[in-house]
């Protein structure tokens, strides 16, 4: 009996800890839309640019970078 006790304060434990776990990052989340939502331009950054800037970005060769091995 003592064994099924413990078991359900744990179950019920990380019930919680994984509730609480979801709506911090919901309300994280929603935050951040919310700022999107006052301020469009943030979701799309290069909209004011016109269509010229990106003409020719295809022919250009990516940016040599070196990666570092440990």
């Amino acid at each position: 009996m003592e064994n099924n006790m413990w078991a359900g304060v744990l179950m019920v434990t990380l019930a919680v800890l994984i509730a609480a776990g979801f709506i911090t990052m919901w309300v994280r989340d929603k935050g951040r839309a919310d700022e999107v939502a006052d301020d469009p331009e943030r979701a799309e950054p290069e909209a004011h640019l016109g269509p010229d800037v990106r003409e020719g970005a295809a022919e250009e060769p990516p940016a040599l970078r070196r990666e570092r091995r440990h």
